[in-house]
């Protein structure tokens, strides 16, 4: 969704939001109470804006007084994603249709009919009813689970629409400006990443708020990808990127989904009834204008460019893109994508629109409309309007332009609650014109001196670029007005040595990242360990440190991250993640009886099955994956398999994967296969995920939690007998060190399984 700002200051320490956020986070759900659902002004403002007739009127303003249905998607790059539709369709939806709840009849899970191949879904159902009803209850924990290891995405309908309309190709450079949670980056890492095929293209997904670029590393984790980028960067601001030899990037697609006053969310953020005012989407506008600019910049020519946001207000809407579309005449187009998505219902963008100000939402609902600008400066001068912003007034481009019909207008798309009981939305989808006769374009750096000078508008605040409260972004104000990071003179490092000097932020405090030689001694116990074959991509292993050395974490990159990260100084990119993590180090201590230190994360499996000698992977059962969710770390002897306790035993020590058979046994059902890493010890074996993963893959398998407590940690200063023989007891998983974040590994496409067994 397009971050809606927040009015309440006693939310910026980051207080849990009262409603679920698009991503189905874990705050309580607050009941709705239809005699909160009023604001005169509201009403008053968006009836003369025309966004529905009269005789819709009623029927809009009652489906904002509705709560939002739960909605989701099933992840459709994974191979399995029909065998999960299948599931939905078959095993749960059954159960759940003759469900009744305080007299009412609640109707199962549907299809949302436009999303493609039906992997889009909807409930209806009360959340009383969904606590409280078994068969309901039982497919919350469904969804919860195979939301935690990646297989759905809990996101809301109306925001799964933008990254649909970008039209992402595996071998495209992507951008998602405004990117946290990262529901929608998910969704253009599945484009990039088609049933996990070698991709060669890119996705940088930035966000402005340091925090929250954390829960972005966090939520893309479920779907891991070597082009992707996690950087924290003023969007308005984001800085021109060097590929070499005098070479910068332009973007094929990029998705600006840009802060906004949010009344698109009424309906799961109730607060926004009260505070709503009409000089919310016009102190936005500039800010929007600015990030809409800076994405025409780094646009390549013949990309495409998806501008949304979750308002209503054609002030954030359409007089964005209309004042863009002028800066730039002739250099980009409105594309019509009437034809995309056929059953989604749309209402064409306005041509014509009217602007008003509110003097103070708190003590008056009127409205002061004007016509023209010409109209508003006279009031200002006149002394009937007051100018914020230190002097600044709303913006000429807050009207409609004298080319508004020209510009093509209707094309962009706004989707209104009660059309398909859906929030609200509002998309454009634009394309950069390729001149036959003109030089490669360059992306130009942002400065005070460019079109993205700050326009003569009420900028909102820092806390404004967020759906929920955010600390300010770590920039200042220069003097020219635009803000810029606090900088020094540093030089960057590219793959011959030193470069020039650029100017470093001196705020940032991410640890940079190296390249590992591929001749390293621990690089070539992993390479030896793994048995990899020749393609494995091991001049693309990427450690956080700027030294080069591989200490506890090494993450693997395409070639295309790495030729961005050798070519910019990392703190002027403020890059906060990169790659996937393939190889985390498990054991600290000088045991010379284990030769690889090193294990493959979740994370990195799938980037590794690929190129993993043969023989590698052991096959296994419902029976063993069942004593190794028992057992932290079971014995081999209590395997009953003898044939699998003879190929464990005849391993060295450290790491394995291991492939359960889908199958019926042990009291358990696995529908697909799946690849999860194990540490082999001197007489025992660990699952490597943490314990939160194995419970949640022990009640989609077993249908109950069958992991018992880790045993006790004893003080590593005493002598300890287990740690002596056992290095996964010794050190086990880290909490919270990303080893549960990407989920389980499961059904690589089929191609890939014939690579691994050729």
């Amino acid at each position: 969704m397009g971050k809606h700002r927040s009015k309440n200051p006693a939310r910026a320490g980051g207080r849990k939001p009262i409603n679920r956020d698009d991503n189905g986070g874990t705050g309580d759900w607050k009941k709705f109470d239809p005699t909160d659902m009023n604001n005169e002004a509201f009403e008053q403002y968006y009836k003369a804006q025309g966004i529905v007739s009269e005789e819709e009127w009623t029927d809009f303003m009652a489906c904002l007084r509705k709560e939002l249905p739960v909605t989701f998607r099933v992840t459709g790059s994974r191979a399995h994603a029909d065998t999960i539709n299948d599931i939905i369709r078959t095993a749960y939806v059954p159960n759940m249709l003759d469900v009744e709840f305080e007299g009412n009849k609640i109707e199962p899970p549907s299809q949302l009919a436009w999303y493609p191949g039906g992997l889009g879904w909807q409930i209806e159902a009360p959340k009383r009813a969904v606590r409280k009803t078994e068969p309901f209850r039982l497919f919350q924990r469904f969804l919860v689970g195979e939301t935690e290891v990646g297989n759905l995405s809990r996101q809301e309908a109306v925001s799964m629409i933008p990254p649909l309309f970008l039209d992402v190709e595996p071998h495209h450079l992507c951008l998602d400006m405004c990117a946290a949670p990262g529901s929608k980056t998910a969704q253009i890492i599945e484009a990039l990443n088609p049933h996990h095929t070698a991709s060669t293209g890119l996705l940088i997904a930035n966000d402005s708020d340091y925090k929250r670029t954390h829960m972005l590393v966090h939520q893309t984790g479920r779907m891991p990808s070597k082009g992707l980028i996690v950087t924290n960067y003023d969007a308005s601001m984001y800085p021109t990127i060097k590929l070499g030899a005098g070479k910068t990037l332009q973007f094929d697609r990029i998705l600006a989904d840009v802060p906004c006053s949010g009344d698109g969310t009424l309906r799961k953020n109730i607060e926004i009834w009260g505070k709503w005012g009409a000089a919310d989407g016009n102190s936005l506008h500039g800010l929007q204008l600015r990030i809409l600019e800076r994405a025409m910049t780094m646009l390549k020519p013949g990309g495409r460019l998806v501008y949304s946001t979750c308002s209503f207000n054609p002030s954030e809407d359409e007089a964005v893109i209309a004042a863009g579309l002028n800066a730039r005449p002739g250099q980009f187009s409105i594309v019509d994508v009437s034809a995309q998505l056929p059953n989604l219902k749309r209402r064409p963008g306005k041509t014509s629109w009217k602007v008003g100000t509110q003097p103070d939402a708190k003590t008056s609902k009127e409205i002061a409309w004007y016509e023209t600008h010409e109209e508003y400066r006279q009031a200002v001068e006149n002394g009937t309007e007051k100018e914020k912003d230190r002097g600044k007034g709303l913006p000429s481009t807050l009207w409609p332009p004298a080319n508004a019909t020209e510009l093509g207008l209707e094309k962009c798309l706004r989707l209104l609650p009660h059309d398909q009981n859906t929030g609200g939305f509002f998309v454009c989808v634009l394309e950069k014109r390729a001149s036959k006769n003109s030089a490669p374009a360059t992306t130009e750096e942002p400065t005070s001196s460019s079109s993205l000078k700050r326009p003569a508008s009420p900028a909102a605040p820092q806390a404004a670029e967020t759906k929920r409260a955010r600390e300010k972004s770590p920039v200042a104000e220069s003097s020219s007005g635009v803000a810029t990071p606090a900088e020094v003179s540093t030089p960057a490092t590219t793959a011959s040595g030193p470069a020039k000097k650029e100017k470093r932020d001196l705020s940032f405090k991410e640890d940079p990242y190296s390249y590992v030689d591929p001749e390293h001694a621990e690089i070539k116990s992993i390479i030896e360990r793994f048995q990899f074959k020749d393609t494995f991509p091991k001049h693309n292993l990427l450690v956080r440190n700027e030294y080069g050395e591989p200490l506890r974490t090494v993450y693997l990159t395409n070639d295309v991250v790495k030729t961005i990260i050798l070519n910019n100084d990392y703190t002027r990119l403020r890059i906060i993640s990169a790659g996937v993590k393939s190889f985390a180090r498990q054991d600290s201590q000088q045991r010379v009886e284990i030769g690889c230190k090193w294990r493959s994360p979740i994370d990195g499996i799938l980037e590794l099955l690929p190129h993993v000698g043969n023989g590698f992977v052991i096959n296994a059962s419902l029976v063993e994956l069942r004593t190794l969710l028992q057992d932290h770390y079971p014995p081999i002897e209590k395997f009953a398999n003898e044939e699998w306790k003879k190929v464990f035993e005849g391993r060295d020590m450290g790491c394995a994967i291991v492939k359960f058979q889908e199958g019926k046994e042990a009291g358990g059902e696995l529908r697909l296969p799946m690849w999860l890493p194990v540490w082999k010890a001197k007489m025992s074996l660990s699952l490597m995920i943490d314990k939160r993963e194995k419970s949640i893959l022990s009640l989609r398998t077993f249908g109950e939690d069958i992991c018992n407590p880790p045993p006790i940690q004893k003080d590593q200063n005493k002598p300890d007998a287990t740690a002596e023989t056992d290095p996964a007891a010794a050190e086990p998983v880290p909490e919270g060190e990303g080893e549960g974040s990407a989920g389980v590994a499961l059904a690589v496409e089929e191609s890939e399984e014939k690579a691994i067994n050729a």
